[in-house]
């Protein structure tokens, strides 16, 4: 009973941010442009929340530093959870229909989410991995950020290559540590851009 009360908090407020920004994302959702400065301001944070970079940001920094690799999954996964229940919840109230293809998919991304979640602490608290480990989220968010081709390669999104730069920060160990997370995460990034099939 003790231990549980003792982690409770931590789980309650993984589960209660992931249930608000669901709620305010799909509030993002709803806000019709009209030129003004705050809907447009608005537009701009609706569209960043229905990209994937920022989740990757915010269960990287839940996974990285909580307190144990148990609590990394579990508040990672709680935080998914509350999210796309509370998001398609909304979503049904606001248009009549639940979309079950999306939640489905959305929800099977939330099942993985503990262990990628391990993945993230190992690469945060163990110093061995620390070389490794890190370039799959970093180089994931480095994925989002530019856009690829066979001989050249930009920037297309700032705002991920801004997440990409946090994620370095919050992994830095050492110079030669990151340095070889950093080339690693860019071969990472090359990979996903060709085998996977969807592109955010």
């Amino acid at each position: 009973m003790i231990k549980l009360k003792n982690k409770m908090p931590d789980y309650i407020i993984c589960l209660v941010l992931g249930t608000a920004l669901g709620i305010i994302s799909k509030y993002f959702d709803t806000i019709a442009v009209d030129g003004s400065w705050r809907t447009n301001t608005l537009h701009y944070f609706a569209d960043l929340f229905t990209r994937l970079g920022i989740w990757i940001l915010i269960a990287t920094i839940t996974a990285a530093y909580s307190k144990t690799l148990t609590r990394a999954a579990i508040n990672t996964f709680l935080f998914f959870i509350g999210m796309l229940i509370s998001y398609y919840t909304y979503s049904a109230y606001l248009f009549g229909f639940f979309p079950t293809r999306y939640f489905i998919f959305w929800g099977s991304v939330a099942l993985v989410s503990p262990l990628l979640a391990i993945i993230v602490w190992k690469a945060k608290n163990n110093e061995h991995l620390a070389f490794i480990l890190p370039a799959l989220p970093m180089g994931l968010l480095l994925n989002l950020s530019l856009g690829m081709g066979l001989f050249y390669m930009y920037v297309s999104h700032i705002e991920e290559f801004i997440m990409y730069i946090f994620l370095c920060v919050i992994f830095y160990k050492e110079p030669k540590q990151m340095v070889i997370s950093v080339v690693i995460s860019f071969v990472v990034a090359l990979i996903v851009e060709q085998i996977s099939p969807f592109h955010f």
